[in-house]
This record gives structure tokens, sequence and C-alpha cells, in this order.
């Protein structure tokens, strides 16, 4: 088989060997050129430094608080908020907040909602024997104190807050938001509009909220009024 393939690089009848040994020559070359390049850096265009950036974590800044307890409720309600497992218990709770009022508004179920779910939450899955180990951890609320970053690597992107962003040349504290929730006109408006409206603002604080199983990331940030425009 290898003299077979060695005769058909035989072009020249009258130096056989000689064109066999060029023509050899010449495949070998192009298949380490061909091996070599798919391993080099393109001359000329810039690599991203957020390339190998895939991880989640903080990269500068790292310092520990210890927040208030209403700041820490709010993280800990959002994260819930915004978590699969936890959506089917808020739709129960809703429905429980609106069958002891049956005479308040959807606006007041809401509120009333956020007040109380957090208790009514872990008293739930405590109950509940076949509940999910990410649940019980969820329900035992981050820890008190907090790490907080300057600034935070995210799947290639780099965020900054907005006091890392004064000393830097590259603007990372931007943010923007597209949430899909329930508008309610006053305080007596029980025909609440569901909307999807966009928000802008800046990056305050990086949070990493401990919940000792896992750590969760989050943005406290200042929102720009879009309604006056500040």
């Amino acid at each position: 088989m290898v003299l077979f393939i060695l005769k058909g690089y035989a072009k020249n009848l009258h130096r056989p060997e000689a064109s066999i040994v060029e023509r050899y020559i010449a495949k070998e070359t192009i298949e380490f050129c061909s091996e070599y390049i798919e391993k080099a850096k393109p001359i000329g265009l810039p690599k991203s430094r957020h390339d190998e950036r895939t991880r989640v974590k903080g990269s500068r800044g790292l310092d520990v608080i210890t927040p208030s307890v209403e700041d820490l409720q709010q993280a800990h309600l959002y994260v819930l908020n915004n978590s699969n497992e936890v959506f089917p218990y808020i739709l129960c709770h809703e429905g429980l907040v609106k069958e002891s009022n049956p005479k308040i508004s959807k606006n007041r179920v809401l509120k009333e909602h956020n007040k109380t779910f957090l208790d009514w939450f872990k008293d739930t899955i405590f109950a509940e024997d076949n509940a999910y180990e990410m649940l019980r951890k969820l329900v035992d609320r981050p820890k008190r104190n907090v790490i907080t970053w300057q600034g935070y690597d995210i799947n290639k992107y780099s965020f900054y807050t907005k006091a890392q962003d004064e000393k830097s040349t590259m603007q990372n504290s931007g943010v923007t938001l597209r949430a899909r929730s329930q508008h309610f006109a006053s305080v007596h408006d029980d025909n609440p509009r569901v909307a999807s409206i966009p928000y802008f603002g800046f990056i305050e604080e990086i949070w990493e909220l401990n919940y000792v199983k896992f750590i969760v990331c989050v943005f406290k940030c200042k929102w720009v009024d879009n309604n006056t425009s500040v």
C-alpha cells in the first residue's frame, strides 16, 4: 500500500526517485504547517481579556460587611422570587393571603404576601418530609456577614461597582434589566396590568449571599426613574 502511494508521487518518469522525494517532502511540510497554524495565535487580532473568565467569582475589592436586617431580608426575598423551585410556594401563599382577606385589593395582597412569606415558607418547608435539600438551605436564610466585591466576573463578563468605575478607564457598572411584573395605578387599583418594562441604572454594591451549600451573587443597584428619567 505504501509503495502504491509513493509510486503515485512519480510525475517525472526520467527521475522517479527525485520526483517521489520532492513531492513527499512537500506533503509533509504542508501537514506540519497545517497542524502548527491550528495551535498558533492569530497575528494582529486582539484577544478578549474576558475569554478565560468563565467562572463566577469576585475579581477585586474583597470586603466583609454586616448589612441591616431589612436589607438582608430584601436580598433574600429577591433570591426566593427568582427561584423556579420556590415559585409554586409563592403562588400558594398569595392564594392563602387572598382567602384570608377576601375584601382587600390585589395591591394589599401583594404587600401582605411580601411581609409574611418568609416565615410561612420556612414553616412549610420544615413541615415537608420530602422537600428538596436546596429549599431547606434557602429557608435558613443567608449568613449574617456578607462578602462584598468591587468587581465580579460572570460568564466572560466583568461587572464593577460605581465606586470601582471611578478608578478605572473601562466603565462596567451600567446595567439594564427588562422586568415583567404587575403594575398598579393606585393603592386602590384591583386590576393590575402585567407589563414588561426596561430598567436602567448602575451597580452600587455586589454581594455574595452564603447559604452554606451554595453562594448566590446579587447586585444592589440604583435605577433610573422611568417616569422622571432621574
